[in-house]
């Protein structure tokens, strides 16, 4: 005679291969979806997933652990966000519920519902969790090795990759200082030297606070990895780069403006990065968005009649235009926000964590602010004006990154071509 948990066994399994169809149907309906699952073969996909999720179910714990973060590598290596990834596994729970309450002994089936969706899930962050942290250990050796401007930031980025070597060995006893005034640069904040290249007050504050943040975050990252929470290691590990990126772009822009180092990744006129950076600072956005979900825009400015400025003010009247126009972006914008002289009278800005819309509004402050500036000379008797582009990344330019660049570029030429002094979103 069967045991009550062999029959238990066998209801999971039943309410499983139902919630697993209508899972498979859902998914390959979904349009966020369809371009990671173009080229595959809707039959050959059903029939493997449903063996795998069905497999899954009389697995021991390692080996089903193992199941889910091979597939979440995979997915990793496809492209797909992890917040997409995840959604999949939130729709499979809402469909095993719905099953589930089809069923007499329903109360039964919760336990093991929620034991099948949330291992799968903690399995599915380890790795997409692994995945990132391997990337971002290379690319912050590099780092560490570019950067020899500021010591207690190379300090951080060595405190930052003993942090991944933590979490990829899983030590929930820290190997770094967990206190922000007792770390190296926390030291160095205190220092006179920090003094010297941080004369502004609020930013000094503001590089205080984060490195704060930034601290308490770690500690966060340790206490999940005691719980073994893969899902919370992975949001807060996020978190702590984003951070780490605020105080590294804070710091950098700020010391080369205070000591004028001289700096391969520096408009020299306008100290505002130049397009040689671009792509780097790129390619760490779309690696966060491709994590986090988050929007972020592409934003280009365009001096208007330029040329017409410089033939006849001169091009020493042109350059005041440009390093008052560079002083508004950086005056208006925000300090996570990077700002470039793409080339000539033309800027590019990129907003991390921001809609079009936001965008937009931010565009028209920094245009008017622009519009209201007093000019003397022979100026005075010019409009000087900029035209504006902006767009937003979506899923579209995942196979080109770079079409969102042109994409602004094009919203810029549609401001110019409507009467110029104008934002196009």
């Amino acid at each position: 005679m069967a045991t009550r948990a062999h029959k238990d066994i066998l209801l999971f399994e039943q309410i499983l291969h139902s919630a697993a169809q209508a899972f498979n149907e859902k998914l390959l309906a979904n349009p966020c979806l369809k371009d990671f699952l173009k080229d595959a073969d809707p039959d050959h996909l059903k029939r493997v997933q449903l063996a795998g999720f069905m497999e899954a179910a009389r697995e021991d714990k390692e080996a089903f652990f193992a199941r889910f973060k091979r597939y979440a590598g995979r997915h990793f290596d496809m492209g797909l966000p992890y917040v997409e990834y995840r959604d999949a596994f939130e729709l499979l729970h809402l469909l095993l519920i719905e099953r589930a309450e089809e069923v007499e002994d329903a109360k039964a089936m919760h336990g093991a519902i929620e034991a099948y969706v949330g291992g799968a899930r903690n399995a599915s962050a380890c790795g997409y969790l692994e995945r990132t942290l391997e990337n971002d250990k290379q690319t912050l050796k590099r780092q560490t090795k570019r950067q020899v401007d500021i010591n207690a930031v190379n300090d951080h980025l060595l405190w930052l990759l003993e942090v991944i070597d933590d979490i990829q060995n899983m030590h929930a006893k820290p190997a770094v200082e967990f206190d922000p005034g007792r770390c190296k640069f926390g030291k160095w904040l205190r220092s006179e030297e920090a003094g010297k290249f941080i004369e502004d007050p609020e930013l000094r504050k503001s590089v205080e606070k984060t490195h704060r943040e930034i601290h308490h975050i770690t500690q966060n990252v340790y206490r999940s990895i005691w719980r073994k929470d893969y899902h919370k290691i992975f949001i807060d590990y996020i978190m702590l780069v984003r951070q780490s990126l605020y105080l590294y772009n804070e710091l950098n822009i700020n010391v080369t403006q205070q000591t004028l180092i001289e700096n391969v990744s520096k408009d020299a006129l306008t100290g505002l990065l130049n397009r040689r950076y671009l792509d780097e600072v790129l390619k760490s956005e779309l690696h966060l968005h491709a994590l986090t979900g988050g929007a972020f825009c592409i934003v280009m400015f365009d001096l208007d009649h330029f040329k017409a400025i410089n033939d006849s003010c001169g091009h020493q009247a042109g350059d005041r235009v440009l390093v008052a126009f560079a002083e508004v972006l950086k005056n208006t914008m925000r300090k996570t926000d990077n700002i470039f002289r793409y080339g000539g009278e033309e800027f590019l800005a990129i907003l991390p964590g921001t809609t079009s819309e936001e965008a937009y509004s931010l565009s028209e402050k920094i245009r008017t602010a622009f519009g209201e500036h007093r000019w003397e000379g022979c100026l005075k008797k010019l409009p000087v004006t900029v035209s504006i582009g902006i767009a937003q990344y979506s899923e579209a330019y995942r196979e080109n990154p770079r079409r969102i660049i042109f994409e602004a570029d094009r919203k810029l030429y549609l401001a110019k071509k409507t009467g110029r002094n104008r934002t196009v979103c």
